[in-house]
């Protein structure tokens, strides 16, 4: 054991002692904690402590909140109170946070099981299929589909079908906490879940089919209902908010017909394309589109689903704005049989809807690990009356290579490191960390052979890939969430997978 005397470094002028651990990594304090009692307290100083929290993880969650509230040099004599120990705490949990981001090494893997599709029961789930081809890739083709994800993430909370409860579930990440949301699931078939602004939104279909259109394809009534998610005590509270019929025939359970939505805590967007199935005309370029915009600020008892007449008897969700393929051919966003739309951001502020759509530049000697294609932003207003803005952006983000699904947010942190491996970013834009998910090498994508897929961690000042193992725990889907504290992701195994660090 060491022998702690004067002279030694833990008993050095705290001056010095800060020049000295300036050049040790924060890791290395936690270490030398061992040495003595004597160097415990002096690694645990609360003086020392701060300077190296600012110095190293200024961006942290932790630490972003404990300066928030501070206006110019810090009250040292604060630090010396009962609540001192605090700081340890941050700085340990801080500390050993990056050190496993910067390791690939996570510090905690929770799985929960997610309700498996049953198809022909009272409850299934039947999600919109993704486009088959794309104009971002070379020849329209995607290069890897993925099945659809249906659990949603936003800002620490995540909702799922879980297979144990049988029902859908809202999870606090942080508390590992569960919360049932308060849906019937019976008679309904499940096509996509989003949360967004703390409004979740279920778009549903009736499992008996409304009308006929010809020997194959029934027409399903299709419903959005959403729950407002907030935050109750040390819990959360979700309370029904609306519920409306997002389209006037319905639509079938196929392959071929799609839906694309977003959504604000006021506004919802469903754009809708389908396969022109009219015997008169021999057009297989030109698809039934359209754009509608509804107004769901509004609170409201009534559910369109339960009334047999399908009329409002009171102020609910209400339409507000529609597009048809005039109106989408007039803004140059109709996509005819070639789709190039990958994104819809709705701003409630201004009334106004974005459509991002992502092109091929039609060369045909690039080389392939250099494509960029083109990528266009249509802002369209939906109340009242203005112009239209169209730009052109090189630099937002590069292609998407897998799934185009439209739920898949732009690279930002990591834009343009390996642009042409990209599948899927997950950034913690005040921390500037970033979990990406691309292929491990540039064979998938140049459409040789099926690889598996890698996850890279980039923080301010490391970037380390998880092993193959980790890796496919939460890649299965091509859709990855999370903050710098946890990614999350699924398995093979139908598995929500949650990796803490």
């Amino acid at each position: 054991m060491a022998v702690t005397q004067k002279g030694d470094m833990a008993y050095l002028p705290q001056e010095i002692f800060q020049m000295i651990i300036q050049y040790l990594q924060p890791v290395d304090l936690v270490r030398c904690r061992r040495v003595s009692s004597a160097w415990n307290r002096a690694f645990t100083n609360p003086v020392s402590l701060v300077q190296v929290l600012k110095d190293n993880f200024p961006l942290a969650k932790e630490v972003r909140e404990l300066f928030r509230d501070i206006k110019g040099p810090i009250p040292y004599e604060s630090l010396y109170t009962d609540h001192s120990t605090k700081w340890r705490a941050i700085f340990d949990i801080v500390t050993e946070r990056y050190y496993r981001l910067a390791h690939g090494i996570p510090r905690s893997m929770r799985k929960f099981d997610l309700q498996k599709e049953t198809v022909g029961s009272d409850y299934q789930f039947f999600s919109v299929p993704a486009w088959d081809n794309h104009s971002s890739h070379s020849g329209d083709r995607i290069d890897m589909l993925f099945e659809h994800a249906f659990w949603t993430y936003e800002e620490g909370l995540v909702v799922y079908p879980d297979e144990r409860e049988r029902c859908l579930v809202l999870l606090d990440v942080a508390t590992e906490e569960k919360f049932m949301v308060p849906f019937v699931t019976t008679d309904k078939v499940i096509r996509r879940l989003r949360l967004h602004d703390r409004l979740l939104v279920i778009e549903w279909a009736e499992s008996e089919a409304f009308h006929w259109l010809n020997d194959r394809d029934s027409v399903h009534r299709h419903f959005a209902t959403s729950f407002e998610v907030n935050v109750a005590g040390r819990g959360w509270d979700i309370v029904f908010r609306n519920e409306w019929k997002i389209m006037f025939l319905g639509h079938p359970l196929g392959e071929r017909d799609r839906f694309y939505s977003c959504h604000t805590r006021n506004h919802y967007a469903i754009y809708i394309w389908q396969p022109n199935r009219s015997l008169y005309t021999a057009d297989e370029d030109a698809p039934i589109e359209s754009l509608s915009i509804w107004d769901i600020s509004t609170a409201s008892n009534y559910r369109p689903s339960q009334s047999p007449t399908g009329r409002g008897i009171d102020s609910g969700p209400r339409h507000v704005a529609s597009f048809a393929f005039r109106e989408l051919d007039f803004y140059s966003v109709r996509q005819r049989g070639f789709p190039a739309i990958m994104r819809m951001d709705i701003d409630s502020g201004s009334n106004s809807i974005s459509i991002t759509e992502v092109t091929d530049t039609g060369r045909m000697d690039f080389n392939v690990l250099e494509h960029t294609p083109r990528v266009r932003v249509t802002t369209i207003p939906f109340i009242g009356q203005g112009p239209s803005l169209q730009r052109v952006v090189t630099t937002w983000y590069p292609p998407y290579r897998g799934n185009c699904c439209m739920e898949i947010a732009p690279w930002t942190v990591t834009w343009p490191w390996a642009c042409y491996w990209a599948i899927c970013e997950s950034t913690d834009e005040k921390a500037r960390v970033s979990f990406c998910l691309s292929y491990l090498s540039s064979k998938t994508q140049a459409g040789y052979e099926k690889d598996p897929l890698m996850v890279t961690i980039h923080t301010p000042r490391t970037i380390k890939t998880l092993s193959p193992d980790l890796s496919r725990e939460i890649s299965s889907k091509g859709k990855i969430c999370g903050d710098e504290r946890f990614v999350i992701g699924e398995n093979d195994n139908n598995q929500l997978v949650i990796m803490k660090f």
